[in-house]
């Protein structure tokens, strides 16, 4: 029985993507009768020879039942879960240089049964640095140039070395160095392979495979598909085992230039390994996520880590963690969003959790249950216990649809994240959402008498802010919102986000009067009510089209109320515009000038922007006040200060374009 599910796990047609893994597969298969096996710690490995080593191990089925198979170096090719389904796959090759062995591809299965992949070294970014005409530069080390860029960095002088080692700083001569910095990426692999259509999702810092000796981390937040982070620490768990089986590998630590710490990522890394501090103590979490300090904190493997079960019968994914059912994905579903079992402490999304019996498990999701059979090579515990009363709601997030969500497709679904490109290719629209999003909340913040303009509005209109619609609404004040999307998949995301956030707050009691509407079908009767606050964003394809953008700010002024605030996303030029529409412009910035694209730019250098993308601040003036004259306005500086500027904040006039101007 065995040899038979073995040989079924490596006959699968969907485990491979690389020939060569084909090819060892075919050599355990032939040679399965010809293995030794052994017990160690619980697990079955069948090796070659009398006893087993590194080299010579091909499998190892764990105690869970899941399994791993190795090439002829003992490297790790391919991990499956008890029934054979591939968990990741992974490429070894040889340097014909140096002869080391090193990982070329990996690709690890979602539990949505989607795919992403690690591309080791696949972008080098390099520049150049001047240091002739400071201060005894003829005698500058490349000790002392390290040391300087900590303290331009602010980062520990050990974080710089680690990164920027002798060969990543090649003199030219004359005081002008170039600084080399090579990162590995993420993809998204909708067909699966590489051979097929990549998504680049995020760079990682350079991780040696070979011999683990960091551990990386996603370095853009929210673009990568729901589950990557699991399914890749399942990965990196696996192999840092493999590396330890006969000369113990150094605990591993977070670093990056500079880190970027959240609680998210700290709860994903300690699932799979095991954080202590220099000192020991329980502040391992706040030294965490001190960016000057994170990587103090080191890792050691978990010896039980979360193991994943599929039942594709029922369409099911299990996260089972020392013994309980933590999560449930049905990968049948439209909605992608998790069971979690809220009995051992999981925080279940959208009133969608798993409740454990003696023999059996029950997915809830609101007033819905489904009752499924314990299979015995899940290794789950009963929880005998009568299960915890799901908490009640007013209303769930169907509520914002006026309980008919639209109908969506379940992959694209999984694709509502911002995607940035991995080049020196321009951002696309839905991916700069966030970044305007957070300047608005700035000036939310930053502008005089806010809070108490605030106060006043009772109704909102959102409208063509699809990728940030939850951002936009204020779930601490009762309002009337209105949210016209297009793209239904957005939508519902941003439906599932803003009920989450409000239930765990408990002020959900304030978003009964949201509304999420087609654009289709509602947009003309939207228009034509009053709104004391509009987010709008006009699309960048418009931005040459004089009367489609004029158009569309006359509609937006039309539909705001005297005193209404107006936050707009578009071309600088239409300022010009605010004064015939009665708009004061209380703040304005170039998205590319915003701290938060800047900083978006530390983490993709080459990413490209439309120049002509601004963000405004204005308000609609009443009948009664008379034209205001220009006023000096605060505005963000490149640098994230407040400056003192004219009007346009940026170093260039904004000049009426004829295709802005008014034609009387």
């Amino acid at each position: 029985m065995l040899e038979k599910k073995i040989a079924s796990a490596l006959s699968r047609p969907d485990s491979f993507s690389f020939h060569e893994n084909e090819i060892f597969a075919e050599s355990i298969v032939n040679s399965l009768t010809s293995l030794s096996s052994i017990k160690q710690n619980g697990a079955t490995v069948f090796h070659e020879k009398d006893a087993p080593n590194t080299a010579n191990t091909r499998i190892k089925i764990y105690k869970t039942g899941h399994m791993a198979f190795y090439n002829d170096e003992g490297r790790r090719f391919l991990g499956t879960d008890p029934g054979g389904h591939p968990l990741h796959e992974a490429k070894w090759s040889k340097d014909t240089i140096t002869g080391e062995t090193n990982l070329e591809l990996a690709r690890m299965q979602l539990d949505s049964l989607q795919w992403v992949g690690i591309k080791p070294q696949s972008r080098t970014f390099e520049s150049q640095i001047d240091i002739k005409g400071q201060p005894g530069w003829e005698d500058m080390t490349l000790d002392f140039l390290r040391e300087k860029a900590a303290e331009a960095w602010r980062v520990p002088i050990s974080e710089v070395n680690y990164f920027y080692k002798d060969d990543s700083l090649v003199p030219l001569g004359d005081g002008k160095y170039k600084v080399k910095l090579i990162k590995d990426s993420l993809y998204a692999l909708p067909d699966g392979t590489f051979d097929g259509r990549k998504i680049f999702s995020s760079f990682l810092s350079k991780v040696n495979w070979a011999r683990l000796d960091i551990i990386p981390v996603v370095e853009l937040f929210q673009s990568t598909i729901p589950g990557s982070g699991g399914a890749i620490f399942e990965f990196i768990w696996g192999i840092y085992e493999d590396q330890s089986r006969e000369e113990p590998l150094d605990t591993l630590r977070y670093r990056g230039l500079p880190t970027y710490p959240s609680k998210a990522a700290y709860n994903i890394f300690a699932s799979f390994f095991i954080p202590k501090t220099p000192q020991g103590g329980d502040d391992v979490l706040r030294i965490f996520m001190d960016t000057k300090r994170s990587h103090e904190v080191t890792w050691s493997p978990q010896p039980n880590p979360p193991w994943r079960y599929f039942d594709h019968n029922s369409k099911l994914c299990l996260t089972v963690h020392k013994g309980h059912l933590y999560k449930v994905t049905s990968y049948g579903e439209a909605n992608p969003i998790p069971y979690v079992n809220r009995a051992i402490g999981g925080k279940p999304s959208c009133q969608r959790e798993v409740q454990v019996g003696v023999n059996f498990f029950a997915l809830i999701d609101d007033q819905e249950r489904k009752e499924f059979s314990f299979y015995p090579d899940w290794n789950i515990l009963p929880q005998p216990d009568l299960p915890t009363k799901v908490p009640e709601y007013a209303f769930n997030w169907k509520w914002f649809f006026n309980g008919f969500p639209p109908k969506i497709n379940n992959i694209k679904s999984m694709y509502t994240v911002p995607l940035y490109p991995e080049g020196n290719a321009e951002i696309d629209e839905p991916a700069l959402q966030p970044l305007a999003l957070d300047q608005i909340i700035y000036y939310m913040e930053m502008a005089p008498g806010m809070p108490a303009k605030l106060e006043k509005v009772e109704r909102v209109l959102v409208h063509t802010f699809d990728m940030s619609i939850a951002g936009c609404v204020d779930c601490t004040h009762e309002r009337e919102y209105t949210v016209l999307f297009s793209d239904p998949e957005l939508a519902q995301k941003n439906a599932y986000q803003l009920w989450d956030y409000a239930a765990k707050r408990k002020e959900l009691d304030n978003l009964k009067k949201v509304s999420f509407l087609p654009e289709k079908e509602h947009l003309e009767e939207v228009y034509k009510d009053k709104y004391g606050m509009i987010f709008k964003w006009i699309p960048m394809f418009y931005f040459q089209d004089r009367g489609v953008c004029e158009q569309i700010l006359a509609s937006s002024v039309r539909a705001l109320l005297p005193e209404g605030i107006l936050f707009l996303v578009g071309p600088r030029a239409i300022k010009g515009l605010f004064e015939h529409y009665s708009l004061d412009c209380l703040y304005s910035d170039l998205m590319m000038n915003m701290p938060f694209y800047r900083q978006h730019l530390k983490m993709c250098p080459e990413n490209l922007i439309n120049q002509d993308i601004t963000v405004f601040l204005a308000e609609k003036r009443s009948p009664s006040k008379t034209k205001k004259e220009p006023e000096t306005k605060e505005s963000i500086s490149s640098s994230g200060s407040k400056s003192e500027v004219q009007e346009n904040p940026t170093s260039e006039p904004i000049i009426p374009l004829r295709n802005f101007e008014r034609k009387n």
